[in-house]
């Protein structure tokens, strides 16, 4: 997921931004969403859990404080160089600043045109979005379509899949969110590679992310904590999975 992060001190252009990122997100089917949204550059600099090529910052430049949204952005260039970084502004004479300070800014939206304001962020997103695909490089992904969005997981995020109490609909297990989307593990065991196992006729496994496995309940602990089972029937060929795994 690629995660936006807003710093605006105008609260009136800061709320219409998130509006606009959100709706944008939505309305392209991007997995992205608002992390983030202030008032204060303090809140940006402090933010404990960037992930650098997973962040979007978008910026003014005149925050009304001790420091500018170009200075800012030095600070996170610095700290994240693979963070994508977008000024949104009325301030078009400042953009030279930006070479200036090499933050290597990835745009600079002019906040003066409303019509054209909404196509440049809508656009702005989609490609840092495409631009966010591409650095996966050969990172192998699940491409997963829900009602509200089109999701990209890598396979080394994903702990399990499971059957959903919703009919015809499966559950995508990652550390910290789970996705519903429709189908079935019949057809999805023909998508994953051999890191993945179907240890009963409810989960499939990512065995690279398998803790450990209680023998005596079948049960196989995640390394976030979660747990999903292991039939009788599939057990033996789950070790030998998970061994082969292991030694590659």
């Amino acid at each position: 997921m690629l995660n936006v992060y807003i710093c605006e001190d105008n609260k009136l252009q800061r709320e219409q931004l998130e509006r606009i990122v959100t709706h944008s997100i939505i309305k392209q089917k991007l997995d992205m969403k608002v992390a983030l949204s202030t008032g204060d550059y303090r809140d940006i600099v402090d933010y404990p859990r960037y992930e650098g090529n997973s962040s979007l910052f978008m910026l003014d430049i005149d925050l009304k404080a001790d420091m500018n949204g170009i200075q800012l952005a030095e600070i996170l260039r610095d700290k994240y160089a693979d963070c994508f970084i977008v000024f949104v502004t009325t301030h078009s004479e400042l953009s030279y600043l930006t070479f200036q300070y090499k933050v290597e800014a990835f745009d600079f939206i002019i906040k003066d045109n409303p019509e054209q304001f909404l196509a440049r962020v809508e656009e702005c997103l989609r490609k840092a979005y495409e631009r966010y695909l591409k650095r996966g490089g050969d990172t192998q992904r699940i491409t997963i379509e829900t009602d509200e969005s089109i999701i990209n997981v890598k396979y080394e995020d994903v702990l399990f899949f499971e059957t959903s109490s919703s009919p015809h609909k499966i559950k995508l297990h990652e550390r910290n969110r789970q996705i519903e989307f429709y189908g079935t593990l019949k057809e999805l065991e023909k998508q994953l590679d051999d890191r993945f196992y179907r240890c009963h006729k409810a989960y499939i496994v990512n065995v690279n992310n398998i803790k450990e496995i209680d023998k005596l309940k079948r049960a196989v602990h995640m390394i976030n904590g979660e747990t999903c089972y292991v039939s009788f029937r599939y057990y033996n060929g789950l070790i030998k999975a998970l061994m082969i795994e292991n030694e590659r």
